[in-house]
């Protein structure tokens, strides 16, 4: 099973990438400006997601029952 916090250093790892390469993908006519730029807040919306799983996730384990 990947762990949440794998899931958003990979998620991290991928926004990185796409930010870097984007922009030489765009000069080169690979890639549209627009679809660049949903993709991109696609990825950060992704990446808040998770990390806001994260939090809750958190916050539940606090008040978590133990028996």
């Amino acid at each position: 099973m990947i762990t949440l916090a794998e899931q958003i250093a990979e998620a991290q790892r991928e926004l990185a990438l796409r930010r870097q390469c984007s922009p030489q993908g765009i000069k080169r006519g690979q890639l549209e400006a627009g679809e660049a730029y949903d993709q991109l807040q696609a990825m950060e919306a992704i990446v808040r997601t998770l990390q806001r799983l994260e939090v809750e996730q958190r916050q539940l384990s606090l008040f978590a029952v133990r028996t």
